[in-house]
């Protein structure tokens, strides 16, 4: 990740402060705060923390995990119902052609 955008983040805090006061919402919801439920409600339903370290602005991955392991406690859950699914074909896996390279070539 680049510097940070102090004039970004200026803007984007002014439109928040203004879309709120439009709504009528007089509650302390900070950008920060937004940042954290952006990430927190992406995660708990299943968003790869590779795309959600990326979109956050995270070098690496490793830190979105750190910070947001809390939110994805049913992962390996969802992992193993997954996997279950595709093994009892009743769910199709459709993976990019990459993938079946990768395999053949093994």
């Amino acid at each position: 990740m680049g510097r940070t955008n102090i004039l970004m983040y200026s803007l984007v805090d002014r439109l928040w402060r203004n879309a709120k006061k439009a709504a009528g919402i007089s509650r302390r919801i900070t950008t920060h705060l937004l940042r954290h439920f952006f990430a927190s409600a992406g995660l708990s339903k299943g968003v790869p923390v590779t795309d959600m370290a990326e979109w956050l602005g995270h070098r690496d991955p490793r830190i979105t995990h750190q910070t947001y392991a809390h939110v994805m406690p049913d992962a390996p859950e969802r992992l193993r119902y997954l996997m279950d699914a595709v093994f009892t074909i009743q769910t199709e896996l459709n993976l990019p052609l990459e993938f079946e390279a990768v395999v053949e070539a093994a």
